[in-house]
């Protein structure tokens, strides 16, 4: 199966719902006049799949950049280290860059095809939810100690999505994507989100099920968001950036901090707006998925107050007609949202 992902400056083709080796000798035609090409991927993907890619494109000269696993893969460290080997291999002009892995490793490669892009080509093979997410999102970021240092428009113009790679996943990863499925859902398309909540009961569902079913509807929904001409408004995300600049730019958890700062939006949109989100259900139900959602007790409550005031004072939250709107919410609501947060996670975890 293939579909499109229109973006400002081009169009991402996504192919899946065949294993990886199909899915590249279905399109071995793009590479028919490709004399190199480089694979950008982390030491982890490179130990598990090295062969497996190296029978796929034997008829090319085959260069690989191997990046850390970390998160530190996308980094202007990073980038300048490849870079500065691509330099010593000599690409020629009639090369391939195929980023296969994780998220840091598709925004790497991304920002460096966007410093290349009319040289060489860019393929994605992501591995995870997050990293598929990334691919289609037409931006690409590099990061020190998780704050953005540089963020470029770049389209992926073909994607290849196997739905094994998801399948090996650990619970964390399967956990932060979904995370960022479930924002884009419940924040563009409430049929999708609904379905989530339903198919997913748990975290051994969350492994156990493939998400290759939902990729059509997500992909129309990323569409539907990329044809309102401006980078998508998701709910919760500027709540959960200014608290992720906490602990010195580490991650509230290591998959929680997306859950945290919808819920956050949530509270606060039910505030303003007088309607009834389900929050309590909704806690509940991330708590099943397996999300910790409990902010850490050396955090002062003062402290995240003024961390998420200094991030901004203007937050999108949902209306009463559905839609996300820009509010402005001051230190002390701010201040009754973070208490009302812990108190409500108390409540639902202990039902």
């Amino acid at each position: 199966m293939q579909q499109q992902v229109h973006q400002a400056d081009g169009a991402s083709t996504v192919f899946f719902g065949e294993t990886l080796n199909k899915l590249v000798i279905d399109q071995m035609s793009l590479f028919q006049d490709t004399e190199q090409v480089l694979i950008v991927t982390n030491q982890k993907t490179y130990e598990r799949y090295y062969e497996k890619l190296s029978l796929l494109f034997k008829r090319q000269e085959l260069f690989w950049y191997i990046c850390p696993n970390s998160i530190e893969a996308k980094s202007f460290k990073e980038l300048l280290a490849l870079m500065t080997y691509c330099g010593e291999i000599h690409l020629k002009k009639k090369s391939f860059i195929i980023a296969f892995g994780t998220e840091p490793v598709i925004q790497l490669a991304s920002f460096f095809a966007h410093l290349y892009y009319k040289k060489y080509p860019l393929v994605a093979i992501p591995t995870s939810l997050e990293a598929f997410h990334v691919s289609i999102s037409g931006n690409a970021q590099l990061t020190q100690t998780g704050k953005v240092m540089g963020s470029v428009n770049q389209t992926i113009a073909t994607i290849f999505l196997d739905g094994r790679f998801l399948s090996i996943n650990d619970l964390a990863t399967t956990q932060r994507g979904f995370a960022t499925w479930l924002q884009l859902a419940v924040s563009h398309n409430h049929d999708l989100y609904l379905q989530l909540l339903k198919d997913f009961n748990d975290g051994k569902d969350l492994q156990d099920k493939s998400m290759i079913p939902y990729v059509s509807t997500y992909v129309t929904t990323v569409n539907e968001v990329h044809q309102q001409k401006h980078v998508a408004t998701l709910l919760g995300q500027d709540f959960q950036r200014a608290l992720t600049t906490l602990n010195d730019g580490k991650n509230l958890t290591t998959t929680s901090d997306t859950i945290i700062g919808i819920t956050l939006a949530l509270i606060a949109s039910q505030q303003r707006s007088g309607c009834t989100m389900a929050l309590e259900s909704w806690l509940k139900k991330m708590q099943q998925l397996g999300y910790q959602l409990a902010l850490p007790e050396d955090w002062l409550v003062t402290d995240i107050v003024e961390t998420l005031h200094q991030h901004s004072s203007q937050f999108y939250l949902v209306s009463k007609d559905g839609k996300l709107v820009s509010e402005t919410i001051p230190l002390s609501e701010l201040l009754a949202l973070i208490i009302e947060y812990q108190e409500l996670s108390k409540r639902s975890f202990y039902r």
